[in-house]
């Protein structure tokens, strides 16, 4: 109900327990610190005094989202989660948080944040001051994994309970069908900064929707457009365009309302797919498709299941990327894909998702997406290997209203 994947971990001697969303659009780990006000932090504090390993700093932390912000100081201590424990490992204690969701009963209280994309994006990167390894960097900086890279599950919208997994240093066979296909992450550009690696942005180059059989045209709009993964975006955040083509094909009777498409609840039956074309270039060489079933792009807005709601949505919101600085694959895409990140080598590998029953592709009709075949071979250091631990269930929640989450933040309603 609170529209996000939490995982488990612990800070502090002894451990503090806290449950957090896994957002891999954002860097920092944070909990709320003993300062934070009952008004803003609804839930467990984090308390310094009750850990023997706890270093404070004066080094200021503060995370602006695309809705609210988060502010305290870094400090240094104990982190355990699974079977890994990174000590001094530098988080923000927050003080102030202006984006906090009201606990749900019946619900682990989402408490936090650990976030998974690159160091550049830390406060700390920012500021250029205390500057440190985040939690999966320091894994490997550390020699407790064997690989550089992290893979992610999240499992099906309507799975209740601890269904997703987060592999660090390794993948598993079994959540994904057929091969992995590698792609190159997209670089970013900021004032007065060089290029550097930000997001685990890629590169879409086309979109369809395949229906009864029947794959159209090229709905994107546009030669190519950068995208974020991010699990801790609900929802998924793409132009206005390419949704209004998208729904011509899918759900021509689809009314917009505040923002979103209404559609009728009756598509969750669909076996139809949305196709995603991804490249490393414009011109839509070497694609890799992904598809995600038009009935996982559906989801109830007045109830917790599809079976009893009567109004539903799109699980693709249209947005004006000057609103949110970015365009967002995030969870209502990401249930259908199984996604390796690999942070030293900077690709990601995707494959379908084991439950979808759908197959990764490497080619496209020239008519929908305009690409061609690609060989899907991984970058040096992306295979399965060694012996990772897998850690941590990301559980899903029913959701009855929608989270707006942004790719550096996250907003619960």
């Amino acid at each position: 109900m609170q529209g996000a994947y939490a995982i488990d971990l612990s800070i502090g001697t002894p451990g503090q327990n806290f449950s957090v969303i896994l957002d891999t659009g954002s860097t920092e780990l944070w909990v709320p610190g003993p300062s934070c006000p009952k008004t803003e932090c609804y839930s467990t504090l984090f308390n310094p005094q009750a850990s023997t390993t706890f270093v404070a700093t004066t080094d200021p932390i503060s995370l602006v989202y695309g809705v609210g912000s988060d502010n305290g100081t870094y400090g240094r201590d104990t982190v355990t989660l699974g079977g890994y424990q990174v000590q001094n490992l530098t988080f923000g204690v927050i003080s102030s948080a202006a984006n906090n969701s009201i606990p749900v009963v019946g619900e682990p209280y989402l408490n936090g944040l650990l976030g998974l994309a690159f160091p550049s994006l830390t406060y700390a990167y920012k500021t250029r001051k205390a500057e440190y390894d985040p939690f999966v960097f320091a894994l490997w900086k550390q020699n407790q994994i064997p690989q550089p890279i992290f893979s992610v599950y999240l499992g099906p919208r309507s799975a209740t309970g601890e269904t997703g997994q987060v592999t660090f240093g390794g993948t598993d066979s079994t959540k994904f069908s057929g091969n992995l296909q590698w792609l190159q992450v997209q670089m970013e550009t900021y004032p007065n900064t060089t290029a550097n690696y930000y997001h685990w942005n890629l590169l879409l180059v086309g979109l369809a929707a395949t229906i009864n059989g029947k794959q159209s045209s090229n709905l994107l709009g546009k030669a190519g457009e950068i995208v974020a993964l991010d699990t801790g975006t609900t929802l998924s955040y793409m132009p206005q365009q390419a949704v209004v083509n998208m729904l011509e094909a899918i759900a021509p009777n689809a009314v917009y309302v505040q923002g979103i498409y209404i559609v009728d609840c009756s598509l969750a039956s669909s076996t139809g797919t949305v196709d995603f074309a991804f490249g490393n270039a414009t011109d839509s060489s070497n694609a890799v498709i992904l598809s995600a079933p038009i009935s996982s792009l559906v989801l109830p807005a007045d109830s917790n299941s599809i079976s009893t709601a009567q109004t539903c949505l799109w699980g693709i919101v249209p947005i004006d990327i000057t609103a949110l600085g970015t365009y967002l694959l995030g969870d209502t895409f990401l249930q259908s894909v199984y996604v390796v990140h690999d942070f030293e080598n900077h690709v990601v590998g995707m494959a379908s998702a084991s439950w979808t029953n759908l197959t990764s592709s490497s080619n496209v009709a020239t008519a929908s997406a305009s690409a061609a075949a690609s060989s899907g071979s991984p970058s040096k250091g992306g295979s399965n290997s060694g012996s990772p631990i897998t850690s941590g269930s990301a559980s899903l929640h029913p959701i009855t209203g929608f989270a707006l989450v942004g790719c550096v933040c996250f907003l619960l309603l």
